[in-house]
């Protein structure tokens, strides 16, 4: 008998992929990197522009520790500018526990 895929099984394993929101600048390159690295890394990006989507009171709510931009926070946690997320995907896959 072939193999039988539990459905309850398959629901149970399937993951979102992570959610981001990006605290960025129009004509700015290291935003436009941050996206760009975001969406190759198969982070479900929404990507928004000072003084258009948000503003300064919105964005020190957000990320008060923040010292430029970019921002990226994920799944609710600020990670910090471009190269802070790097450091987070390189660990993000470290402690994975799908086991494929």
């Amino acid at each position: 008998m072939g193999c039988l895929i539990k459905f309850e099984d398959e629901i149970l394993s399937y993951r979102l992929p992570p959610q981001a929101t990006i605290y960025g600048r129009r004509h700015c390159e290291e935003s436009e990197r941050l996206r760009e690295w975001a969406v190759f890394s198969g982070v479900d990006v929404e990507f928004l522009y000072l003084d258009e989507d948000y503003d300064l009171i919105e964005f020190i709510t957000v990320a008060p520790r923040a010292r430029k931009w970019p921002q990226i926070i994920v799944d609710g946690e600020n990670i910090g500018d471009c190269n802070d997320f790097m450091t987070w995907l390189y660990f993000m896959g470290s402690d994975r526990d799908d086991k494929r």
